[in-house]
């Protein structure tokens, strides 16, 4: 990090710091007895772990999406960074990468689905889960938390070392495709999980085909 320009510096301790004032923020209105919630940091966790590399190091392909689009419909934005904010500390602790890198990538998330929550909630505005609203709300917050995440991650490349959001390949449309559609079968299959538990897993055997398929290449 001592090499790394005033500019690139002050976007990442600033990308924390935010993060971390968010997550203190929003960690305020969980439910700290709902063991389902512990069950989805740990099923976050693992899938975190066990990311996939992508075409270079700026992009991976990761089915801890999917839990996080779970999360997020399921029990609420705050339970998302709930989930996200242990997924990654796991994965810190498991790959050891340097602190200012996983610190970064906690508040990137953290800020992503953040904003995710505040437009789903502008959308919708409560209405039912059938109502036109509250679908173009869930569309939208998808694609905020997946462009949010690859926005700050194509940022900082750019500010640390020089290259274009094309150069760094984070708008690739592969990637944003992925990304989107594990998130999307997360948000799906929690829809599906409220009215019938047993029919919700069905929705989890693609995902299973998925992460063997992109394994291949990598």
């Amino acid at each position: 990090m001592k090499k790394m320009s005033s500019a690139a510096i002050l976007y990442i301790l600033g990308t924390i710091l935010i993060g971390l004032g968010l997550s203190l923020w929003k960690l305020v209105e969980l439910d700290w007895a709902n063991p389902g919630l512990y069950l989805l940091a740990v099923l976050g966790a693992a899938a975190q772990t066990l990311k996939v590399e992508g075409p270079n190091d700026r992009t991976n392909y990761s089915i801890a999406w999917f839990v996080y689009g779970f999360t997020f419909i399921a029990s609420g934005s705050a339970a998302a960074i709930f989930v996200i904010v242990i997924a990654h500390l796991v994965e810190w602790i498991w790959h050891k990468y340097p602190w200012f890198i996983q610190s970064f990538n906690i508040g990137n998330h953290v800020i992503a689905v953040f904003l995710a929550g505040l437009v789903f909630e502008t959308i919708s505005q409560g209405s039912k889960v059938l109502d036109l609203n509250w679908t173009l709300g869930l569309v939208a917050a998808n694609l905020v938390f997946v462009f949010g995440n690859h926005f700050l991650v194509g940022l900082v490349v750019k500010v640390a070392r020089g290259q274009s959001f094309a150069e760094s390949g984070v708008f690739g449309f592969l990637t944003l495709f992925l990304d989107f559609t594990v998130l999307s079968m997360g948000t799906v299959t929690a829809l599906i999980w409220i009215s019938n538990p047993f029919a919700a897993l069905l929705n989890i055997l693609p995902l299973v085909l998925l992460y063997q398929a992109l394994r291949v290449p990598a």
